[in-house]
């Protein structure tokens, strides 16, 4: 006997992470088109700087290279415990074996990796509504002829 089914789409991506080319082994599973999603990648990256700038203060008043290597791996741990936070627990050691701050390509590692996934929402969002204008013509155009039960 079969069951019946209800579904629908939550436009959810599974979109599996490189570095460098090759696979962590993990995934980033959201929905491109959600603004949520971006107000949160948003608020990672204020975050970041704030964590940032606060340990830059530190590091910068500190003369001990000793303890300057303690204020940036406090402060990488901080950081990775933010990421963490949106993606997963284990995420950063899965997907970073740098520090999160460490430079590649003219931006720091967590930066590209930040500012790839709003790119890829980016161009999902355009697609989707010119997708979404072309279903909803064709739900109008198909229900208009029972207006007349709506009244």
């Amino acid at each position: 006997m079969s069951q019946e089914r209800f579904d629908v789409s939550s436009g959810i991506k599974h979109l599996p992470v490189f570095i460098d080319g090759t696979d962590t082994g993990r995934t980033v599973d959201f929905n491109p088109a959600d603004n949520g999603f971006a107000e949160s990648l948003y608020g990672l990256t204020s975050k970041l700087s704030q964590i940032h700038e606060a340990r830059k203060k530190q590091y910068d008043e500190e003369a001990d290279p000793a303890a300057r290597f303690d204020i940036s791996r406090a402060e990488d741990a901080e950081m990775r415990e933010a990421v963490d936070s949106l993606f997963g627990d284990g995420f950063c050691r899965d997907v970073f074996k740098t520090r999160l701050f460490a430079l590649a390509d003219g931006m720091t590692v967590v930066e590209n990796f930040l500012f790839a996934l709003l790119d890829e929402m980016d161009e999902s969002i355009t697609e989707n509504l010119a997708k979404r204008d072309t279903r909803i013509k064709k739900y109008t155009d198909k229900y208009s002829k029972y207006k007349k039960y709506h009244n």
